[in-house]
């Protein structure tokens, strides 16, 4: 390999997360997420001279993925109707699970809990932000913040919430 197709591949190495998880997202079968991956691997190495390598290749290799998956996608299920058919009534029913989950009482009532042990700034913020959806440029502008700090302190908030959370679920 010359030094050029050995950053193509390293560049490719370093989304090939990425690249599984949008195969996933656009042909669900399972073992076909490998064969995307390894077809996009080939595709991008076939015309790595083409690529600008120096800029974030997320996008390219998020576009080439789909392409491929939709395509294999297409192939697998008009060889295979009744694995479709299977898959169809997989999805269905993982549907009709959904709806009947548990209203997670124990969580919304740990949360309430963690939410009334906070200072009244933190707690404000968060009732701003979550219930009465403002932004955060405007809730900056209510308390007489920046609007970055208000940013900040929120990220502060939801960190002492799941740790509030955590402890909860430890101790119950």
């Amino acid at each position: 390999m010359n030094p050029t197709e050995t950053h193509a591949a390293q560049v490719f190495l370093a989304h090939h997360d990425f690249v599984k998880a949008v195969a996933l997202k656009y042909a669900p079968w399972p073992g076909l997420v490998e064969d995307i991956a390894q077809q996009v691997f080939l595709e991008f190495m076939a015309k790595e001279d083409r690529w600008d390598l120096a800029k974030d290749a997320r996008p390219l290799l998020a576009t080439m993925t789909r392409h491929i998956a939709l395509r294999l996608w297409r192939e697998r299920t008009r060889q295979q109707p009744e694995v479709v058919q299977k898959l169809a009534d997989h999805i269905r029913l993982l549907a009709e699970e959904r709806d009947r989950l548990p209203r997670f009482d124990e969580e919304i009532t740990a949360l309430r809990a963690c939410l009334e042990k906070l200072p009244g700034k933190s707690r404000e913020l968060v009732e701003l932000y979550y219930y009465s959806e403002i932004g955060t440029p405007e809730i900056a502008e209510q308390v007489q913040m920046k609007t970055d700090s208000v940013c900040r302190a929120l990220s502060r908030v939801r960190e002492k919430l799941r740790d509030c959370m955590e402890r909860s679920y430890r101790h119950a």
